[in-house]
Parts: structure tokens; C-alpha cells; sequence
């Protein structure tokens, strides 16, 4: 399960924000930005997406990034297991879909 203390933190980091997608072009949106995203429905609020797939993604929440990648907004979560892997998990930041992981060993 991902440490909610953790998780608390880095998504008040997110979501303390201002602006539409197109600021992606410039890379990576900042904290304003994801928050007016979240705020105008534009994305979901990590904490429901989490809560969603609760039983999919094991460990602790050690870093967070929304992207822009083929054509939709992404939150790209690193998390760490029992047994000291990280997964990189993927989820579409708008419908909350699963998009998958990968495992770094």
C-alpha cells in the first residue's frame, strides 16, 4: 500500500496551482498548473486514483510526474516494494485508466 503521509505531501506539492495542457510544451507543468487542472476537472486528484487502484501499485510513493505522452496527460508514479524493486506506474491523469508499469530491478 503507498504511504499516505507520503502521498499527502507530494500531492499538495502537485496540486497547489494555474494554466491549460498546452503549458506542457514546455516540458513538464508545474504545481499551479496541475492544481488548476485538478480543479477544473481536467484531471483526477491523485489521492482517487490511488484509491482506486490501491491493490495494484505495492509500496511506497517515492517520486511523482504528470507528462504529456501519446497525446494524453499521464501521472508516472515510482514506488517501491517489500522487496526493494521500484515499479513505474503509469495512469491516464484525465479517465484514471491503467496504463501500465514497468519494474526496475
Amino acid at each position: 500500500m503507498v504511504d499516505s503521509m507520503k502521498t499527502r505531501s507530494l500531492f499538495l506539492a502537485l496540486v497547489l496551482g494555474t494554466t491549460s495542457p498546452s503549458a506542457l510544451a514546455d516540458g513538464e507543468p508545474d504545481a499551479d498548473t496541475v492544481r488548476q487542472w485538478v480543479e477544473a476537472g481536467t484531471i483526477m486528484p491523485l489521492e482517487e486514483l490511488l484509491e482506486r487502484h490501491r491493490q495494484r501499485i505495492p509500496g511506497r510513493l517515492l517520486d511523482l510526474e504528470v507528462e504529456h505522452e501519446h497525446g494524453r496527460l499521464v501521472y508516472e508514479l515510482e514506488v517501491v516494494d517489500d522487496q526493494g524493486r521500484v515499479h513505474e506506474i503509469y495512469l491516464d491523469a484525465k479517465s484514471g485508466e491503467w496504463l501500465g508499469r514497468e519494474i526496475d530491478d
